[in-house]
């Protein structure tokens, strides 16, 4: 029987071959994620970044090189200004029964009064549609909600760039929209609104907002009273 430093040495050597065989036999480490065959994930920024797209739920088709010609009989309404998420269709009369968020069960009409315009100098005119909603005679209340919905060429499409409501506040009754003016960059809206002493018919205020267009957005400044 072996003894002495032979012993050692035989017995050093029979530990360092069961600690490889150990290492073999452990867990080993996930090999290394390769990239996807269909390559990087496009940039969201940068030149390489792909052109914004409208909407598609604002999108409501082809639309002739004028918008004059179109059919407006055909053309739904954007209901975001009643509180309706997405595009109404509308009647050949203009009228649309709608649910809202804010006020539920609601008719949504559209007036056969197209205002035309160009904002951004493309020598395309936009087109601006006075659209409302009301309880349907519920409880007498006209107009619970009005806009100016703008219509535009986005590419070869048209499209719905936002709605126009009313900025300046009263205490009663609802500020009407009665007109609207084209200038490069921008859509100026005519508004009265009604003072304290107002009767329903007859509000004696004017104000007028100014709708800053860049790209195919629409923004708002303050409104200002002129009378």
């Amino acid at each position: 029987m072996p003894h002495g430093p032979k012993r050692t040495v035989r017995l050093t050597v029979l530990l360092t071959v069961l600690l490889m065989t150990g290492a073999c036999d452990a867990a080993q480490p996930a090999p290394p994620v390769t990239q996807s065959a269909s390559g990087p994930t496009p940039s969201t920024s940068g030149p390489d970044a792909a052109a914004p797209s409208p909407d598609a739920s604002l999108v409501v088709g082809p639309a002739p090189a004028d918008l004059r010609d179109v059919n407006w009989d055909d053309v739904p309404v954007p209901g975001d200004f009643c509180g309706i998420p997405g595009l109404v269709p509308v009647d050949h009369t203009g009228d649309a029964t709608a649910t809202s968020r804010t006020w539920g069960p609601v008719r949504v009409t559209r007036t056969k009064n197209i205002i035309y315009g160009d904002t951004d100098g493309d020598g395309r005119d936009e087109a601006v549609v006075f659209v409302g909603c009301d309880d349907n005679g519920a409880t007498q209340n006209e107009g619970t909600a009005v806009a100016y919905a703008v219509y535009a060429h986005v590419g070869k499409n048209l499209a719905v760039l936002g709605s126009m409501t009313p900025r300046q506040k009263t205490a009663m009754y609802h500020t009407r929209l009665v007109g609207a003016e084209f200038e490069p960059g921008r859509i100026i809206v005519h508004e009265k609104w009604y003072r304290a002493n107002d009767a329903h018919c007859c509000p004696s205020g004017d104000a007028t907002t100014v709708w800053t267009r860049d790209g195919n957005r629409l923004e708002p400044g303050a409104p200002r009273v002129t009378s």
